[in-house]
């Protein structure tokens, strides 16, 4: 099993309204119950912030 840390690439998959979404960017902050991802697209800072125990997540994985 891989551990996530700060500063890590990291590609996620989560329902939402019985969908599937795909989020992908990097670890800025990581927490005993939540971490934050940052995404930069063109220029501007999306920031969002999960759950590790969330059921609705599917997968984390680490992209290298």
């Amino acid at each position: 099993m891989k551990y996530f840390k700060k500063k890590n690439n990291i590609i996620i998959t989560y329902l939402v309204n019985n969908k599937i979404s795909i989020f992908f960017g990097k670890i800025i902050k990581v927490k005993k119950f939540t971490f934050n991802i940052e995404k930069k697209i063109q220029g501007i800072k999306i920031v969002k912030i999960f759950f590790i125990k969330n059921p609705n997540l599917i997968s984390i994985k680490i992209k290298n």
